[in-house]
């Protein structure tokens, strides 16, 4: 009996363990948003011209921009219309902004990084083209898993 018992607590602690292992994978966001290449300023402006594409679009605006998404096949977000996922993306939560190359004098290009779900899980990889005049001209979301994949 007194080995059943000790099988018994063996395994609830085991999942306790197991348990408490699968919550600390989660990883919150950074308080401070990380940048590369550009100034918190023009971060802040890139961030409320997106969001202000998204009121557009939630009152009927027209919005001349390209909006694309992508991911593994079997993500559940391949089921996500490009509009529905961009309308879900929380803009003041992204962690991670970056200019890309300008291989087009025409385009500024950036990188954003934005984790729904904290990090260390499945995360949006946002491309944001915008125009000279500061328009947003193409926005390309892929869903991926986080490093080292």
């Amino acid at each position: 009996m007194r080995m059943w018992h000790a099988l018994l607590a063996g395994s609830l602690g085991l999942q306790s363990c197991a348990g408490w292992a699968q919550g600390r994978d989660r990883l919150g966001v950074p308080q401070t948003r990380q940048m590369q290449g550009l100034s918190a300023s023009e971060a802040t402006t890139l961030l409320a011209t997106l969001a202000d594409a998204q009121r557009g679009l939630r009152t009927g605006k027209f919005q001349s921009f390209e909006l694309l998404t992508g991911s593994i096949a079997s993500y559940p977000m391949t089921k996500v219309s490009a509009r529905d996922a961009f309308l879900q993306v929380q803009f003041e939560e992204v962690w991670k902004i970056e200019r890309g190359s300008r291989e087009n004098p025409s385009w500024n290009p950036y990188r954003l990084s934005y984790a729904p779900d904290g990090l260390g899980r499945l995360y949006w990889d946002i491309e944001v083209v915008l125009g000279t005049a500061g328009n947003i001209e193409r926005v390309l979301m892929t869903y991926k898993p986080p490093a080292p994949f």
